[in-house]
């Protein structure tokens, strides 16, 4: 029993938010029957033990025992009705700060584990929001209907992400409208992760979507390094790479070779020191490519070659560092997405919200849900080599919500 409430400890310390002052309760002064920001926390809570829709986040309300209940300051019992007239009213102020909040005091506890890298690493990655309420919504794209016939409404989010500690925290958002660009939205986000979390990073990593001169020249004036993907649409740098990096007829710099989900993965590495002035690209030092080959069971064979520009040198990474700084930032996608979208619902477009602004809040509020779920999951023990999986994690999340429950009836039998 010690050690589950120990655990228990440890989990009530992380759900304990760190609000922002910002953070108001847009409701009325009259008829407030649950505490704003208990019902706020109950939404991050539930999304975090993979309850995907606000009724069933009201539900988990009435789960959660008394002591955990007043610890949090969580309703005892709440409609999903009210949960989605609060978010259709609450302004996203201060929500980037309290998950900033929240990310800093885990930076700071010594147990929070980080990749072997020289220097922290941010990944910056888009990724879209949706929404099916009926009608247009205010700065949000139109998209094709889905198989449902209903038409989709899209806000772009660019996310920064800390690939370089294995929760893989998000850092902050930068939201992306329909006639904004990914690109321009870096230039945003970028100096504000740099001021507020610089010490815990040195380089930036980004798919060809964010390769940019500018983009480039605003990481290293800001004291990073970069690692940005290259395709068509940077031609002439993408053209030069692809002409110099076949000519190579050494052998790989770098080499790995694992077992997953029933294949034999191995990746190489080839790559080319720059001279100065070589390319006309900012801080540019070194051209990257990574050949990916994938065996199948059957026999199936696929190959892909991808390319890269970096200002770092094997002075500051070594070759074996550089390769596995592309796979984390491939992390991006395997790890903060794929979850968002497959454990916590992001995907799903539920609680559908019919404005901009209400679908800023639950993206964060999501934020805020994953950040939580992804270090409580770095902290468990591990499954052979590898971390619990996730499905595994959002239950183990949940029993230590609800123990306090079943903990408080043991010893009142006793």
């Amino acid at each position: 029993m010690s050690g589950l409430g120990g655990q228990q400890r440890r989990v009530l310390q992380q759900a304990q938010l760190p609000w922002d002052r910002a953070v108001k309760d847009p409701r009325d002064a009259r008829g407030r029957r649950h505490g704003h920001l208990g019902l706020l926390g109950l939404v991050v809570a539930a999304f975090a033990v993979g309850k995907k829709g606000l009724k069933q986040a009201g539900q988990l309300a009435g789960d959660v025992g008394a002591r955990t209940r007043k610890r949090l300051g969580l309703p005892q019992a709440v409609a999903g009705s009210t949960l989605w007239r609060l978010l259709e009213k609450q302004s996203a102020q201060g929500l980037s700060q309290t998950g900033r909040a929240q990310v800093q005091q885990e930076l700071e506890d010594p147990r929070t584990a980080r990749l072997p890298f020289p220097m922290g690493v941010v990944s910056l990655d888009g990724k879209s929001l949706w929404t099916t309420h009926q009608g247009e919504v205010k700065g949000l794209e139109s998209v094709a209907n889905d198989e449902a016939g209903r038409e989709l409404w899209s806000l772009g989010a660019l996310r920064a992400v800390l690939t370089s500690v294995v929760a893989a925290p998000c850092l902050d958002m930068e939201f992306v409208s329909a006639k904004e660009g990914e690109s321009p939205a870096f230039r945003q986000l970028f100096p504000r992760v740099v001021q507020a979390y610089g010490e815990h990073f040195g380089v930036a990593t980004a798919d060809a979507g964010l390769t940019a001169a500018p983009n480039a020249a605003l990481v290293r004036q800001l004291g990073k390094h970069y690692c940005f993907g290259l395709k068509a649409n940077q031609p002439t740098l993408h053209a030069y790479a692809v002409q110099t990096l076949a000519a190579k007829q050494c052998p790989a710099r770098a080499r790995t070779q694992e077992r997953a989900h029933g294949r034999t993965v191995v990746r190489e590495l080839w790559t080319h020191a720059l001279k100065e002035d070589e390319v006309d690209f900012p801080g540019a030092r070194m051209l990257l490519l990574v050949r990916q080959q994938h065996w199948d069971d059957d026999d199936t064979f696929e190959e892909e070659y991808r390319y890269f520009v970096t200002s770092l040198d094997t002075t500051l990474f070594t070759f074996k560092q550089l390769l596995r700084l592309v796979r984390v930032h491939w992390g991006i996608e395997n790890r903060h997405h794929w979850t968002l979208d497959m454990v916590l619902g992001e995907d799903e477009r539920q609680p559908c919200r019919p404005t901009r602004t209400a679908l800023e809040v639950v993206a964060w509020l999501r934020v805020l849900a994953f950040n939580l779920l992804s270090f409580f999951r770095a902290r468990l023990p591990l499954e052979g080599r590898h971390l619990v999986e996730w499905a595994r994690a959002c239950e183990l999340l949940r029993d230590s919500l609800v123990h306090g429950r079943r903990q408080e009836t043991l010893l009142t039998a006793a």
